[in-house]
């Protein structure tokens, strides 16, 4: 391979990494947590609960529409830490 387009390619692969900043692997750890805290609580448990609301938040997430509109977070500012949502 020709060293040029090689070092073009290493550099392009190591550009494209997405630096998340620590607050939201705090807030995304917290968020997920809710199930197994909330089972912990009432001694109860429930896999398919859990993996509804992990599959739920985590494609809410990673989804490119916003199904809460950015009034109610101006409304309401704590809704936005209490979800998960793409912005």
């Amino acid at each position: 391979m020709n060293y040029m387009l090689q070092l073009y390619l290493v550099n392009l692969i190591w550009h494209a990494a997405v630096v998340h900043p620590f607050a939201e692997h705090i807030a995304y750890f917290l968020l997920f947590a809710i199930p197994l805290y909330t089972t912990a609580i009432t001694n109860t448990a429930s896999f398919a609960g859990y993996l509804a609301y992990i599959d739920f938040m985590n494609n809410l997430g990673h989804c490119n529409f916003e199904f809460i509109p950015k009034k109610v977070f101006s409304i309401f500012p704590f809704l936005k830490y209490t979800m998960y949502t793409s912005s």
